[in-house]
């Protein structure tokens, strides 16, 4: 099988017979005797696109590298018969696309490597970012910024690319570490006093078509660096949204440029402020409302019930008014928030006639609900809320 992409990468049509077809776990593999589809391999996704035969038209789904050939699956559960004459057709974005990350990606590994010394180790490309793994514990902000100034002026100069095959012989020692021992033949793929490396994916003929080079971020994997990065179009869109972005956020904030970046950060500090004296406030609140509350509760053995639902209240506030009612000795508080199903807070004081962790043994069946805590408090969840039942029941079983 004639492998059309790695001799021109730009191909995205050709006209070629079915050799052989796969039946395998309910789906359907293509052979032909060349193919311009590439398919998985290398830390690059497998091409999309249609095969086309006796007017009748194929998705491509994935193509996969086997010992037989490049099977190209297709959807559905039939295909072409052996010895068929079909087009090929390859998705020319996604190509494009790929070709931009994969060979932005040979520019910026050798720019890390030859101004650092950090090898990559690791390469996926990505539906919407890229990523590579470097040895080195932590990428500090300015070398990121000059590594990405560098694999730019690369782009910009738009160096020739070049490709060949090279049998193990040809190929000098520090290249042959990086290879399987039974790779007999090699690609390499070559920028001229930048790169030499093998692979076997597709790029452009110019470093130009790579497009501009973004760095995004870091994060640490397994003692090294995991540098996130897009390139090419990528980039142009993320140029958009940044500025569509940067945009609102100056319409928000009544200020542009850097001014809107301090004019937020000022907001923030406030806002944070405003949270730390809401958070102050909140024990007095939870108990203004607590005695408000007394005129609906009613007593069993001393102990001062409050059995009441909120619509709108969440588990926090729950929480904090169960806690204020039960401030005082003798006190039990029954309350849900919500309009089904219910968040649940029991709240019981000491001196109460029950423990929360008992009350609510005794009370989830009714309320076809369950949750968890401890003699002080219990929250958790319910289907049921019948109030009226559940303040009978309470006097009906614990009144003298």
């Amino acid at each position: 099988m004639k492998e059309m992409y790695h001799e021109d990468p730009y191909l995205l049509q050709f006209n070629s017979n079915v050799t052989g077809i796969i039946s395998e776990k309910g789906r359907v593999g293509v052979l032909t005797e060349n193919t311009v589809f590439y398919p998985e391999g290398g830390g690059q996704p497998a091409d999309r696109g249609t095969l086309v035969c006796a007017r009748r038209t194929y998705e491509v789904v994935q193509v996969e590298q086997r010992p037989e050939g490049i099977v190209h699956w297709i959807a559905g559960l039939a295909g072409p018969s052996k010895g068929t004459r079909l087009l090929m057709t390859v998705d020319a974005e996604r190509r494009r696309d790929h070709m931009q990350q994969h060979h932005g990606q040979h520019i910026l590994s050798a720019v890390l490597e030859q101004q650092y010394g950090w090898e990559t180790i690791g390469f996926h490309l990505g539906e919407e970012t890229n990523s590579i793994d470097l040895t080195v514990r932590e990428l500090p902000l300015e070398s990121m910024q000059q590594a990405e100034a560098e694999a730019n002026r690369i782009v910009l100069e738009n160096l020739p690319v070049q490709s060949e095959f090279y049998s193990r012989e040809q190929l000098p020692p520090e290249l042959l570490r990086k290879l399987p021992p039974n790779q007999e033949e090699v690609r390499l793929v070559v920028i001229p006093g930048v790169d030499e490396n093998a692979c076997c994916g597709t790029h452009p003929r110019f470093t130009g078509e790579a497009g501009p080079i973004k760095l995004l971020k870091t994060e640490s994997v397994r003692g090294h660096t995991r540098l996130y990065f897009i390139c090419g179009l990528r980039t142009v869109h993320w140029m958009w949204q940044t500025a569509r972005s940067l945009k609102e956020l100056e319409e928000t904030v009544g200020a542009v440029g850097t001014e809107a970046v301090t004019r937020l950060q000022k907001r923030e500090a406030e806002f944070k402020k405003l949270q730390k004296e809401h958070k102050e406030l909140l024990p007095f609140k939870y108990q203004a409302i607590a005695q408000g509350l007394k005129e609906k509760s009613f007593s069993i053995q001393g102990t001062s019930f409050l059995v009441e639902l909120f619509p709108q209240a969440d588990m926090d506030f729950l929480r904090g008014l169960a806690a204020a009612w039960c401030r005082e000795p003798k006190r039990t508080a029954l309350l849900a928030g919500g309009d089904g199903p219910y968040a649940v807070v029991f709240g019981c004081s000491p001196e109460g006639v029950l423990a929360a962790d008992q009350l609510a043994e005794f009370l989830w069946p009714l309320l076809q609900g369950q949750g968890g805590g401890n003699a002080g408090m219990v929250q958790g969840r319910a289907r049921e809320w019948p109030q009226e039942k559940i303040i009978n029941q309470m006097k009906q079983h614990f009144s003298p």
